[in-house]
């Protein structure tokens, strides 16, 4: 795989640790001061990878964008100080990865690790040439049939790992009621999806772009009504819509699922590509998954199932392949227990792939997303047993499927 590396600075300093590094993976990396060079050397290479240092002449943070904008397929390597204000706002501007000003050659190593993964991703799946009719954007479901076990942290940390990746990204939340993912981003959304229906619905002067909110991952989030009770105004084809014009301008749609299915939720997981359920490994939240996946079966939806083990520990629970035979369906990922880092997350507001992006959970989720960004869309889990639960009751005058 060929990459064009680049390192930019504006104070003359060389490349030092950077280009021995580099050199040592086997390629070659060009050193820019001025702008003008910079421009010849992104010009026409979509497979180029940029460290960008700037201090004196230039705002680093004004030339992020402008290299995003100009050189969408640029992977950028923003280094700055390492305070949690700059790494919001590198994410903002269009970075696709920051690097401390003192990084260490771990550090680099993993920062390095990860763009090359990403341009090697981009090659095996982009055209060569680029396509100018924009795909529908991919829509992945994040479920449990059991609350407390971190469905929200890992929609809204997937997010910001899709982003890092140079994708659009859209989150929903599905919780029509009690939606939190404003709140796990420390935002205070002035337009949901209750103005959206009220204003919006079926005039197409008004995207619904204009009725979400972007936070400093620079994910746009539509979000649950302000009030609970709102959430009768909205219909399932309100939701099958909603998700329908995301598709259309972004190209990764999250959706944050509630415990329970009513016909809107269930509405949503058939509009789905995927569906992450979540998991703890512990007997009931087991059994929940169990009855979940029958019900998804006797729709037919669980093929599309993918079963992800939240706060996984060795020695605590069942064994994996004891899981899978209960459950009949493979483990498709585990995330680790650290409990500090998630409760402080979810405290301060701030996804922990932006405040600790190099810790274990950091690190699982970014290699969650990156398979799921490189499976085909038609890669399902086939399922083996063919039971059928599913009751049907009433809450809050909507038919729902009850777990």
């Amino acid at each position: 795989m060929s990459i064009n590396w680049v390192y930019f600075s504006d104070t003359n300093s060389p490349p030092r640790e950077i280009k021995k590094f580099i050199e040592k993976q086997q390629y070659q990396i060009l050193s820019a001061n001025q702008v003008e060079k910079l421009h010849s050397l992104l010009a026409g290479n979509n497979q180029s990878v940029i460290f960008l240092e700037a201090y004196t002449q230039f705002n680093v943070y004004d030339l992020c964008q402008e290299i995003s904008a100009l050189y969408p397929h640029v992977y950028i390597i923003l280094i700055v100080p390492e305070e949690m204000e700059n790494l919001k706002k590198a994410m903002l501007m269009g970075a696709s990865d920051t690097l401390r000003s003192t990084y260490d050659l771990g550090e680099l190593s993993e920062t390095v690790a990860h763009a090359k993964k990403f341009m090697n991703h981009r090659e095996r799946m982009e055209p060569s040439s680029i396509n100018l009719v924009k795909e529908q954007g991919k829509v992945i479901a994040v479920s449990s049939p059991k609350g407390g076990v971190g469905r929200t942290v890992l929609t809204i940390n997937l997010a910001v790992a899709f982003a890092k990746m140079g994708k659009r990204v859209a989150v929903i939340d599905g919780n029509l009621q009690f939606g939190e993912v404003g709140i796990y981003y420390n935002v205070k959304p002035k337009k949901t999806i209750y103005e959206w229906v009220k204003e919006g619905y079926g005039r197409p002067n008004y995207s619904i772009s204009q009725y979400m909110t972007t936070v400093d991952s620079g994910v746009s989030v539509l979000s649950a009504p302000p009030r609970p009770e709102f959430f009768e105004g909205i219909s399932e084809k309100h939701m099958k819509e909603a998700i329908e014009e995301v598709k259309n301008q972004f190209d990764i749609i999250l959706i944050d699922m509630p415990v329970y299915l009513s016909e809107i939720h269930l509405r949503c997981l058939d509009l789905a590509d995927e569906i992450l359920l979540l998991s703890l490994n512990e007997i009931s939240g087991l059994r929940l998954c169990q009855l979940y996946l029958d019900t998804l079966e006797a729709i037919h939806l669980r093929g599309k199932v993918k079963l992800i083990l939240n706060r996984n520990a060795k020695g605590q629970g069942l064994d994996q392949k004891r899981i899978e035979e209960i459950l009949t369906i493979d483990v498709y990922h585990t995330l680790p227990d650290q409990g500090n880092i998630v409760s402080s997350s979810i405290k301060t507001g701030q996804p922990f792939l932006l405040s600790h992006p190099r810790s274990s959970i950091g690190k699982a989720v970014l290699n969650l997303t990156e398979k799921l960004y490189a499976q085909k869309s038609d890669g399902h889990v086939v399922s083996k047993k063919d039971k059928k639960w599913f009751q049907v009751g009433k809450r809050g005058g909507k038919k729902n499927v009850t777990i």
